[in-house]
């Protein structure tokens, strides 16, 4: 089974909805596919990700350990779990923090060997230019994402699906 991890700006009207009806996440999230001004999708990508940033499977207790796996869950199972609401605050802080986080400072934390033993999925890390074809270009998207959610204080909607 493929694991994807997506993420949406929500509107003020949407976060309302969402705060007083959780249902509403399975429909706001699993919107294919996500409007690049409002969604990302990293594919795969997220744990790989995840743990260039951390250091981890899983952590939450950093800033930039929200960025895929923070927020609080909202809503039904959606096949791996539910999905997560971001709040706005947390959503400008996470921004922050992938802004100082450049592409550089990721490359530097690659260990592919690592993330193997780890079991980070998706688990090909043996593949010949996996971060700079894959891993490098859905980060940005995830810095752009986030830049453009914090600009308009928006809460972000995020799951795996």
């Amino acid at each position: 089974m493929v694991m994807t991890w997506t993420a949406r700006a929500l509107t003020e009207e949407e976060h309302e909805v969402l705060l007083s009806d959780g249902s509403a996440a399975a429909a706001l999230i699993e919107d294919e596919p996500p409007d690049p001004k409002r969604g990302v999708d990293l594919d795969t990508a997220w744990q790989g990700i995840h743990w260039l940033l951390t250091g981890t499977a899983y952590d939450t207790e950093t800033v930039l350990g929200q960025a895929i796996f923070g927020g609080e869950p909202v809503g039904a199972d959606l096949g791996q779990g539910p999905a997560h609401l971001i709040g706005p605050e947390t959503v400008t802080k996470i921004s922050t923090a992938l802004e100082a986080f450049g592409t550089q400072e990721l490359a530097s934390r690659v260990d592919f060997a690592a993330m193997t033993d780890a079991d980070i999925y998706p688990g090909f890390w043996d593949e010949q230019d996996v971060f700079y074809d894959w891993l490098r270009p859905a980060y940005k998207r995830l810095r752009k994402f986030y830049r453009r959610a914090a600009r308009s204080q928006s809460a972000v909607l995020v799951a795996i699906l």
